[in-house]
């Protein structure tokens, strides 16, 4: 059976450098990418600090990239680490890892444009494509180097190509590179069946957290709708009258479910529903004769707008925080992590915390949490705030007086 898309190859060039443009031209603040010479500087310095804007886990495939051996981690998938490996054969650059996911990105929402468009016709794919390439959380994910991006567009790839043993070898790379992903591969049918083994494999032998009980995750989690992106897309419903949308709604159900059961979920374990979501959004738009397309892209580039405005780029606390007195001992810290062994400070999820009689909790936020980053710290504020009612209570000066933390009071919700 043929792969040929049902959409012009001009529609899908027109996606593919719309989703580029808004991934480098507009989330991305290129003047604040290292260069070459940056990068020397940081491999031989001894401070221990980050290279902005390769933080977190991306330090570790930023090294990797220029060719240091990578440190035994939960998260030294040696397919992410081989990728990394072979573009520091190409040049000292570290912008290359940027460019190429930026490109794995805007070729993703080529893919869903594909995707929807055999489902619901050129309009619908047309508008589909559209709609991704205005996906916030998927525009930002396409400027991090952590294989996120590359992970969720080979597992497009994989539900888009017909031929089997290529759905199969695409859909068990995906795996490789996010071994999360392995469950949404069975989406694809049997071809998907090849992402398990390669999945079990990394997470048998490979160091990894303590997984949390999947209840407590659930309870934490299941409110967290806004990890599939903005409120808009709830328009896309309106194409739920065909049946045909009701397989991609399940598809966003599943991801959402799936990514609940752990701890830490956040958009990056949620961008195939979003997608899906985006789907139904460009159904909606073929519907209503483009009106909802409209509205629902207006929508989406509003919420890009934010995410560009916040990448890298943290918020100070508001001058009444700044009047706040030291905390005083009486409550219990935690932090918005999950549940770590040996953590100095307990999640506000492991056992005990929450007890009825237990003393009060605060928790403490910063700038950074106001900030885009790959370190995922945006999408655990949100779930705080959404889980608890927030009262500041306290602050503390971090450091030299540079970094100030404010300390929340947490109401339960519910």
């Amino acid at each position: 059976m043929s792969s040929t898309p049902t959409l012009p190859r001009s529609a899908l060039a027109a996606v593919f450098s719309s989703a580029f443009v808004v991934r480098v031209g507009w989330v991305l603040d290129a003047k604040r990418l290292p260069d070459a010479a940056d990068l020397a500087e940081h491999l031989t310095e001894a401070t221990g600090r980050k290279l902005a804007p390769f933080v977190g886990h991306e330090d570790l495939l930023l090294r990797a990239f220029a060719g240091q051996p990578p440190d035994a981690s939960a998260q030294a998938w040696p397919a992410a680490i081989g990728l990394h490996q072979a573009a520091g054969l190409l040049t000292n650059d570290p912008r290359i890892l940027v460019a190429i996911a930026a490109l794995s990105g805007a070729a993703a929402a080529v893919l869903a444009a594909i995707w929807a468009g055999r489902r619901f016709g050129t309009v619908a794919g047309v508008w589909t494509g559209i709609l991704v390439a205005l996906l916030g959380e998927h525009a930002a994910w396409s400027t991090s180097t952590y294989p996120v991006i590359h992970g969720h567009m080979l597992l497009m790839a994989g539900l888009v190509v017909r031929n089997r043993l290529g759905a199969g070898a695409l859909l068990a790379a995906a795996a490789s590179l996010r071994p999360d992903l392995a469950p949404l591969a069975l989406l694809g049918g049997l071809p998907g069946l090849a992402a398990l083994p390669v999945a079990a494999a990394q997470l048998l032998f490979l160091p990894g957290p303590t997984p949390t009980d999947p209840m407590v995750a659930l309870g934490a989690n299941l409110p967290m709708l806004r990890f599939l992106g903005p409120p808009v897309l709830v328009l896309g419903l309106v194409a739920l009258r065909d049946r045909r949308a009701w397989p991609v709604l399940g598809a966003a159900i599943l991801t959402h479910l799936l990514g609940s059961c752990f701890a830490d979920y956040g958009a990056r374990h949620a961008l195939l529903g979003g997608v899906a979501l985006c789907v139904l959004g460009g159904a909606a738009a073929a519907r209503t004769r483009h009106v909802l397309g409209i509205v629902i892209a207006v929508g989406l580039a509003w919420d890009t707008a934010d995410i560009a405005s916040a990448w890298h780029a943290g918020t100070p606390p508001a001058a009444a925080a700044l009047a706040l007195p030291e905390p005083d001992g009486t409550c219990v810290e935690v932090s918005g992590e999950p549940p770590i062994p040996g953590q100095p400070i307990p999640s506000h999820l492991s056992p005990g915390t929450a007890r009825a009689g237990s003393p009060c909790r605060i928790w403490g936020e910063e700038d950074q949490h106001a900030a885009w980053t790959s370190r995922g710290l945006r999408d655990r504020a949100l779930r705080m705030r959404t889980r608890y009612q927030l009262v500041p209570v306290a602050k503390r000066t971090l450091g030299r007086g540079h970094r100030v933390r404010v300390y929340h009071r947490l109401q339960d919700r519910w």
